[in-house]
């Protein structure tokens, strides 16, 4: 049974590395480019330009949580909600 779950993982794994490469291209093609990013214990910062112009974004490390969780369970085509309980 290891196996089987550890080729799901890794299909899994290659899986959003290609979705990640394909928004780094989207980025780029969109002449967005990432100038600095700082971590913090409650937030990600990163500074970014766009056509010239500089921009400031701060995520919260709850919100990136959730996101993160929910496109996982999406990969792994795992129902949210069974995970509530």
């Amino acid at each position: 049974m290891k196996s089987v779950y550890v080729d799901y993982l890794d299909g899994t794994q290659k899986k959003i590395a290609l979705e990640m490469y394909k928004s780094k291209q989207r980025l780029k093609e969109h002449h967005i480019k990432i100038i600095d990013e700082v971590r913090s214990e409650l937030s990600l910062t990163v500074d970014y330009s766009v056509r010239g112009y500089i921009h400031k974004m701060t995520l919260l490390w709850s919100k990136v949580k959730v996101d993160v969780t929910l496109m996982l369970t999406e990969h792994m085509n795992v129902d949210i909600t069974d995970l509530l309980k």
